[in-house]
């Protein structure tokens, strides 16, 4: 059954382990080879394990391990059009070394369907994802990097059993925190990051009777914190009628614990592991 392992998730890096019921699916490579074979370990995956790359944007932050773990693992990579166009000039890798998602329709990779949303980020074509383990049937939709919720999102988002959406900032944290203005004005503008009030809102519009677990990720390390992202969101999901406990936070430094698509947490990585050069 499908199983997501949130490996990291922050500035410093992102990587989301999406498996299924015939392989897994790496969404996002924002570490080097030895921390990403590290973090699979953790989540009982070794990096040959993995049938494709996902990239969501190319930004660093999600894309900096991306070229090198392909060249040592053979992944084929997956991105829009966009994503590719601005990694040529990152990486120098070919445009034809990436496969570009099908726009408008489904992307079928390995025992997976991926349908793709663009969503309005500072990057050149950033996609929103949903990933459906095809034996299955079960979905999770993955929302990184996203200034402001088109009208297109909560559609694609309709009937998913997980939702991994980023509450990157605390409105009030960030705007007495220490960063720059121009700083501020970005992450909080349209084309930067949501918020912990905009992912709840988001998340609470994703509520149906089949959502068994929402995880929050690109948590900010300075202008948030997890009790604070997950007291928002759980304040937004009852409301909306949604009184499961399956409410995660992601973090930067530590693998989350597998979340099955029943919403149910595998294990918990211990606090030790952060020594571990993650």
């Amino acid at each position: 059954m499908l199983r997501v392992t949130v490996l990291g998730s922050g500035s410093r890096g992102n990587a989301i382990l999406v498996d299924g019921t015939e392989g897994a699916l790496l969404v996002d490579a924002g570490f080097g080879v030895r921390s990403l074979t590290k973090r699979l370990a953790l989540a009982g995956r070794r990096p040959e394990e993995i049938g494709a790359l996902l990239l969501t944007h190319e930004h660093t932050d999600h894309a900096s391990g991306a070229a090198a773990a392909r060249a040592r693992w053979g992944w084929p990579g997956y991105a829009s059009a966009g994503t590719i166009e601005g990694l040529g000039q990152s990486d120098g890798a070919p445009p034809t070394a990436w496969q570009s998602f099908v726009d408008g329709g489904a992307t079928a990779v390995g025992g997976f369907v991926v349908e793709t949303t663009a969503v309005p980020h500072d990057a050149r074509d950033c996609r929103a994802l949903v990933v459906t383990d095809v034996r299955s049937g079960a979905r999770v939709g993955i929302a990184m990097d996203v200034g402001r919720v088109p009208e297109t999102l909560p559609v694609a988002f309709e009937r998913l059993d997980l939702l991994v959406v980023e509450s990157n900032h605390d409105e009030q944290m960030l705007a007495r925190g220490p960063y720059p203005w121009s700083l501020k004005q970005r992450i909080s503008g349209g084309l930067g990051h949501l918020s912990n009030g905009a992912a709840a809102a988001f998340a609470s519009g994703c509520v149906h009777a089949g959502l068994r677990g929402v995880l929050l990720a690109h948590l900010s390390e300075t202008n948030n914190a997890p009790a604070m992202a997950i007291a928002r969101t759980r304040e937004a999901l009852h409301r909306a009628g949604w009184m499961r406990a399956a409410l995660y936070a992601a973090s930067q430094g530590v693998p989350l614990a597998p979340v099955a698509a029943t919403g149910e947490s595998g294990w918990r990585a211990p606090s030790a592991q952060l020594g571990l050069g993650l």
